[in-house]
């Protein structure tokens, strides 16, 4: 009885020590938002050995997630993970890796993957 105990009280307290801390996941829509701009950039010409100043200019991205198994079909032990925002660039379709800090259902998108 103390072990069941133990375990539920894990399992409320400690979500994070039973999900998987990454997971897949496929894009299923991709909305671009604002800009942000990174400044005083300094680029190196490694040809010339000359550098110059610059700027970038980007979007922010808002996606439409649906977690993944280890096999690429739908989880269903997670729901839609709607308005997932990130400076890095998906397509509509893509299967990305996604890490989930402290068990949240807030993550982040590390990158694209191939299974």
């Amino acid at each position: 009885m103390v072990r069941s105990i133990v375990k539920k009280s894990i399992a409320v307290d400690y979500p994070h020590l039973k999900l998987p801390t990454v997971v897949f996941a496929k894009v299923d829509s991709v909305k671009k938002l604002d800009t942000y701009e990174i400044k005083e950039l300094v680029i190196y010409n490694d040809d010339t050995g000359g550098s110059f100043r610059g700027h970038i200019v980007a979007h922010w991205y808002e996606y439409k997630l649906t977690v993944l198994d280890r096999f690429g079909s739908p989880d269903k032990a997670f729901p839609a993970l709607p308005q997932i925002k990130s400076k890095k660039q998906f397509q509509q379709g893509a299967t990305v890796a996604i890490a989930l800090p402290y068990g949240e259902l807030a993550p982040a998108i590390i990158g694209e993957v191939k299974l």
